[in-house]
């Protein structure tokens, strides 16, 4: 897996100005990303698991942006950037099962969208936990308690 160095040394990701304002909004939508697909689950589990897959991508764009990068949509692999971002900027602060579960629904996502995959109930009652961790682990990042 490619380090976020490696990952602007190959034009993967960009470096941007820092955004704090942008990373508000889109942890706002991965919020409202989780409370949809929760809604949703019983009777659309590949719509909620779209949703769940988002949620955890724009809560790491949110990191992102809040730091000074963006994953370059122009190059193939964009999302799989903002995996690989993920892995090391958030290392320690969520999960390894976590982080190592973003690529997986990534991937899973991806077969429901384009190649037919179903995802069933129970796949998106077990991946919604997992990106509600990843929105999270930003936050602690972004928003640290007041003391």
């Amino acid at each position: 897996m490619p380090t976020i160095a490696e990952l602007l040394a190959q034009g993967r990701l960009g470096r941007i100005d820092a955004d704090m304002d942008e990373a508000r909004d889109l942890i706002r939508h991965a919020h409202a990303h989780l409370e949809s697909a929760a809604a949703i689950m019983s009777r659309d589990p590949a719509g909620a698991y779209q949703l769940a897959y988002d949620a955890a991508r724009k809560a790491v764009a949110a990191d992102m942006s809040a730091n000074g990068y963006r994953a370059r949509a122009d190059r193939p692999g964009a999302h799989a950037a903002v995996v690989d971002y993920a892995r090391e900027a958030l290392a320690g602060v969520a999960s390894s099962a976590a982080l190592e579960r973003l690529d997986r629904l990534r991937r899973l996502r991806n077969r429901a969208e384009y190649g037919g995959v179903t995802v069933g109930r129970a796949q998106i009652v077990a991946d919604l936990e997992q990106s509600i961790e990843i929105v999270r682990a930003v936050e602690v990042r972004l928003l640290p308690p007041a003391d």
